[in-house]
């Protein structure tokens, strides 16, 4: 059974959660990947990080909505962010900077261990919501007579 969350419910699970599973496509494969995000309550920023070759950075140019995927599992809810992602223009990169610094999970893992620093390149976007959307759902609890 599931209950609809409220805009509150929805925005405190983004504001606290700081990652979630971002899904592209290019129109005929899908790519989802786990990224870290800022929320300011309007917008949700992301600081992409990648080489020459990304797929990621392929699937961005060809989605057209992307969806964000945020989860928690005490309680069992999630939210869903769906909209376009655009690239950051220079007089908002400080406001996609404090939301990331405010509530992003930044993972310690570095994905380019062959990379050098100066092979890949660090940028702001942000996905501009369509529909945002939230749920949580009950335990199922058996009866005797579902058993």
């Amino acid at each position: 059974m599931t209950d609809k969350l409220s805009q509150e419910e929805i925005n405190t699970l983004l504001y606290e959660s700081g990652v979630g599973v971002l899904a592209l496509t290019d129109g005929t494969e899908a790519y989802s990947i786990p990224e870290s995000f800022g929320y300011d309550g309007e917008k949700v920023y992301f600081q992409f990080v990648y080489t020459a070759n990304s797929k990621k950075m392929r699937f961005l140019e060809t989605t057209e909505t992307a969806t964000l995927t945020v989860y928690d599992e005490n309680p069992t809810r999630s939210v869903l962010v769906q909209g376009s992602i655009e690239p950051v223009p220079g007089e908002d990169e400080t406001k996609a900077a404090t939301a990331i610094a405010e509530n992003a999970s930044i993972p310690t893992l570095n994905v380019y261990t062959e990379t050098t620093p100066d092979e890949f390149t660090m940028d702001y976007y942000r996905l501009e919501p369509t529909a945002i959307s939230g749920r949580q759902f009950s335990a199922f609890t058996p009866t005797p007579d579902d058993r």
